[in-house]
């Protein structure tokens, strides 16, 4: 074989090797209601009830997509923390893949790994996303003050936990992506905060401020988030 011809295939052969497909980029921006949503700005919730919120926090993991023949693509199994004060939380990497038809990912943690003791990374109980080993992690974390609460500062927390049955607060959210012939390689998400008072059931500051604990108020609460998520865009 001519010697140029050898080289040249050598070379294609080590560009292909290197190739690597560009990764799939979500971004997570934040609303309340239409609203683009601003820490310490006034909100009004489905109940009437003026809310500031401080503080917004929860775990997504275990990312699928989901083609049209009904297949599914693990995307990414590992735990990131989407914090509203953390910038660079609002934008992760995963494997990419084409025809995606319904992006779904976990809300919360693994439940085998509340119960696996010390994690690192996302998961270290120092970023404030842990209860106890007997309750687990908090999957979803919204602090804030209300004039309608009867607490001191007038502050509300909503923690979302639990991990084991009656009280699994883990929740999953499927999102429908609009069908195109191209891989997507970036896909926006919009959160929408005021789902967390009323996308399911009701919830009224005035009679439930806070929740720290694995409970019925935990998975009312589980139940309102999970329908906080929309795809925005694609592209």
């Amino acid at each position: 074989m001519n010697k140029k011809i050898m080289i040249g295939c050598f070379f294609l052969w080590m560009a292909l090797c290197s190739f690597q497909p560009l990764p799939l980029t979500i971004y997570f921006k934040f609303y309340f209601g239409g609203t683009i949503l601003n820490l310490q700005n006034n909100y009004t919730t489905a109940q009437g009830e003026q809310i500031t919120i401080n503080r917004f926090q929860y775990y997504i993991s275990a990312i699928k997509a989901i083609d049209e023949k009904g297949d599914t693509t693990a995307l990414s199994n590992a735990h990131y923390l989407i914090d509203i004060s953390d910038s660079l939380s609002h934008t992760i990497q995963v494997k990419s893949t084409q025809k995606i038809k319904r992006l779904v990912f976990t809300l919360g943690v693994d439940s085998l790994l509340n119960l696996s003791g010390i994690q690192t990374g996302s998961l270290d109980p120092t970023k404030g996303m842990f209860w106890t080993w007997r309750s687990g992690y908090i999957m979803a974390k919204l602090h804030g003050v209300s004039l309608q609460a009867n607490t001191a500062g007038k502050r509300f927390s909503f923690e979302v936990g639990g991990f084991q049955d009656p009280f699994n607060a883990v929740r999953v959210a499927a999102l429908e992506i609009e069908p195109t012939k191209k891989t997507i390689q970036q896909i926006i998400i919009h959160t929408d905060l005021s789902k967390w008072f009323d996308a399911i059931d009701p919830i009224t500051i005035a009679q439930t401020p806070n929740c720290h604990q694995p409970g019925k108020l935990a998975m009312q609460l589980a139940n309102n988030f999970s329908q906080s998520f929309t795809i925005a865009s694609t592209q």
